[in-house]
């Protein structure tokens, strides 16, 4: 008798199991739309942020030069750029952080933990939900892809954030060598 309800409380757990394992499936699909809607929103942010600049930009070009006491200091509208190219970089980061957490699902997904969660019906050297890839913070490979000294160097952000500064710089100069 006691071999039976043995093997009963086996097949139970081994149930589960696999209610557990199906479950953390439906997670795993879960979390990949969930990523995928954390990496269009992050870039909503990050146009909003660049779009944001350029216009407070061109709006404190545009009051200095309107103001004839003001001219002078135009080179001051370059911090804006600076400033938010920073913040840009920022919001790039925990971007780059989702991206991440899809290459680590994708290697996931094509790797022998998969078929070996599906042999133990749990998942082997994996984790669920985390949708920024903050798991892998720690790591050397987490640090090299999300960081924001290496983001503002990308030429995306770098030719934009640099150029209206530079700009500024150029203006006050125009500025001063025409109003001599």
């Amino acid at each position: 008798m006691e071999e039976s309800e043995l093997r009963q409380e086996e097949i139970e757990v081994s149930d589960y199991q696999k209610e557990t394992f199906k479950y953390q499936l439906e997670c795993l699909k879960l979390e990949l739309d969930l990523v995928d809607r954390a990496i269009a929103r992050l870039e909503t942010i990050t146009q909003n942020v660049k779009n944001f600049c350029v216009v407070i930009w061109v709006a404190s070009i545009t009051v200095f030069l309107g103001q004839s006491e003001l001219k002078k200091y135009v080179a001051f509208t370059a911090i804006t750029p600076i400033l938010l190219w920073f913040i840009d970089a920022w919001w790039v980061h925990f971007h780059r952080g989702s991206y991440l957490r899809i290459k680590k699902i994708r290697e996931f997904l094509n790797s022998e933990d998969l078929t070996e969660s599906f042999k133990q019906q749990k998942l082997v050297n994996f984790k669920i939900i985390d949708m920024l890839g903050s798991q892998y913070r720690g790591t050397k490979e987490y640090k090299t892809y999300t960081s924001v000294i290496r983001i503002m160097k990308y030429k995306e952000l770098f030719y934009l954030y640099t150029g209206l500064a530079i700009s500024s710089i150029i203006i006050e100069i125009i500025v001063l060598l025409t109003s001599k």
